[in-house]
């Protein structure tokens, strides 16, 4: 028999490891197997037509909440032209409410339930030999006239007697490629999956070092780890992260290497922060799930923490020139506007490198659908099943969330806005304020219909800072100098600007001269200094045309940089090269 594998991935640069395992589990009995990886954003006729030459008699598909419906399109199409094609799928989204399932999609023959690795394997041996179904365990079929759920087996996978995934030849340049090292979680969060089963397995570190060093012969440079919690046990993360830093010193790319991985905050503790203390700065990139900071909320979903406890380590790590992403789920049973509020500026107020908004998304065989009238969770009938609304938050509310995660993603997670944000949140009661009424006039000018590109931000901004300065009483001391400063700043890092908009312009200083040649003569000066042939070696390659092109000198009234420094004066050179821009500050 050809098996066919299909991954229609949320991204082209993401792969799908899943199918990876699966591939080289059947290899040995059923050799003649193929793996295809789309997107969904591809056209889906093109990618039933490129299943339908391949000339499959088995055709699997890996299904997740941002997939199914482009499957079940695709699987649309090809039924009708494949009547002897068997149409498996397996993953998250079809291993809870099978029966269902199967009785909505005639299409489908089989679902695989669970951990495939087994199963997947035996079904393909039960078809080719013509044998009953009803001895593969953790499968779904149909009978003529019903559809049959098997028991799944009770024994879980040896993460250690699995497959290595990535036996096949394949360039992973540019790909953002998936490891595991871990099964299962030590929590029991009602939210996520990982809490219908119990227990965690872990991959032996040696064998990890085999994968990673391969992938990076084939040319990944970034990884990301899928295990739920990486820290759940602190020696086993620990020798995966050394074989991380080992290997990718040996490599001559090393700088471009990057691992991503998710670890929960309350098993951060002081050993962790000296093991990062003498990590390459770089190299990782850390992401924790906050969720919440509401006490009722976290017990309800089973996932209690102290975050004022384990708060404390996150400058620290970020000192230490590893990027941190806090996460946040909005429409978590029990947390209204007020306690959202509360959590938002919790996790605001630490700075991380990103705060990923995400909404609750009420998953098959998670706790919270099971109790999802409990607490008034009504959520989309289709996947992903976003939350719409709960007993103590409207749809009025969470659409206004959506606005908000928006505007958050387009300034502050876009890393473009640090000084101007720093300086305007200053402005409101809390940082969550400042966004809910910028997103509400986003939504007022109907600017959320339009992509915008990068410089026309700095506009938006403006035009709502003006706006709000005409409702604010000028005794209040307010310093809307320092914040066009801050402002003109991050237009500076955004890049090298040939003309600055004149709400950015400044009035010539008389301390610098009052004309524009006067200025002109000044920025000439300061780019002349031999200083910067001590902190850019690079000058040292560059004729003068070459130098002027590359930078930019500008004045600003207080130092936007070091805060509660100075607020003098200055003026800064910036260097822009390959992408990246540095600020120094002139010393002259």
């Amino acid at each position: 028999m050809r098996i066919l594998l299909v991954a229609l991935n949320a991204k082209y640069v993401h792969t799908n490891l899943a199918l990876r395992y699966l591939r080289e589990g059947i290899r040995a009995d059923f050799p003649d197997s193929l793996l295809m990886e789309f997107s969904i954003n591809d056209h889906l006729d093109r990618i039933a037509g490129e299943i339908y030459e391949a000339k499959a008699d088995v055709v699997g598909f890996s299904c997740y909440i941002w997939n199914l419906k482009e499957i079940m399109a695709v699987v649309r199409k090809l039924r009708p032209v494949c009547s002897d094609v068997k149409f498996v799928m397996g993953g998250p989204e079809v291993s809870f409410g099978a029966e269902e399932f199967l009785s909505m999609h005639s299409e489908v023959d089989a679902l695989v339930l669970g951990e495939g690795e087994r199963a997947f394997l035996e079904l393909l041996k039960t078809w080719q030999e013509g044998r009953d179904l009803s001895s593969v365990l953790g499968i779904a079929w149909r009978e003529p006239e019903k559809v049959v759920v098997n028991a799944t087996c009770a024994n879980p996978l040896d993460l250690n007697e699995l497959p290595f995934p990535y036996a096949e030849v394949e360039d992973f340049t540019g790909r953002l490629v998936y490891v595991e090292t871990t099964r299962g979680c030590p929590f029991n969060c009602q939210y996520c999956l990982s809490s219908t089963f119990r227990g965690v397995r872990f991959l032996e570190p040696e064998r990890f070092r085999w994968m990673f060093r391969h992938l990076l012969e084939k040319g990944a440079r970034i990884i990301k780890f899928v295990d739920r919690t990486f820290n759940a046990h602190q020696h086993h993360a620990m020798h995966i992260l050394d074989i991380v830093r080992e290997e990718s010193e040996k490599h001559p790319d090393a700088l471009k290497i990057r691992v991503h991985c998710e670890m929960a905050g309350d098993l951060l503790n002081e050993e962790w922060l000296d093991y990062f203390r003498n990590y390459p700065p770089g190299l990782l990139q850390l992401e924790i799930g906050v969720q919440s900071t509401y006490p009722p909320t976290l017990e309800i979903v089973s996932r209690p923490q102290n975050f004022e406890k384990w708060n404390k380590f996150i400058p620290k790590i970020q000192t230490m020139g590893i990027p941190l992403h806090l996460d946040l789920i909005a429409g978590l049973p029990l947390e209204n506007w007020t306690n959202f509020r509360t959590s938002f500026n919790d996790v605001y107020t630490v700075k991380p490198d990103m705060l990923q908004l995400g909404f609750l998304k009420v998953l098959k065989g998670s706790g919270l659908r099971q109790q999802s009238e409990r607490y008034g969770l009504v959520f989309t009938p289709d996947p992903p099943y976003t939350i719409l609304e709960t007993s103590v938050l409207s749809h009025s509310e969470i659409l206004q969330l959506h606005r908000i995660e928006e505007v958050l993603d387009k300034y502050y997670n876009s890393g473009k806005f640090l000084h101007a944000l720093r300086e305007i949140t200053e402005l409101f009661p809390t940082p969550f304020d400042f966004y809910h009424e910028f997103a509400e006039l986003w939504q007022q000018r109907g600017w959320f219909k339009r992509q915008w590109q990068g410089k026309a931000l700095f506009d938006k901004l403006w035009e709502f800072l003006q706006k709000f300065q005409t409702q604010k009483d000028p005794c209040e001391g307010l310093s809307w100098s320092k914040i066009r400063d801050a402002l003109r700043f991050d237009y500076y890092l955004w890049e090298r600007p040939n003309l600055i908009p004149d709400y950015l312009d400044l009035e010539y200083s008389l301390e610098w001269g009052d004309t524009a040649d006067s200025w002109r003569i000044i920025q000439e000066e300061i780019r002349r200094d031999a200083y910067w042939k001590t902190v850019i070696p690079e000058l040292g390659q560059m004729d003068r045309r070459q130098w002027i092109r590359n930078t930019a000198v500008a004045y600003f009234t207080t130092d936007i940089v070091h805060v509660g420094q100075s607020s003098r004066p200055c003026w800064y050179l910036f260097y822009y090269q390959q992408g990246n821009v540095k600020a120094y500050q002139y010393k002259g």
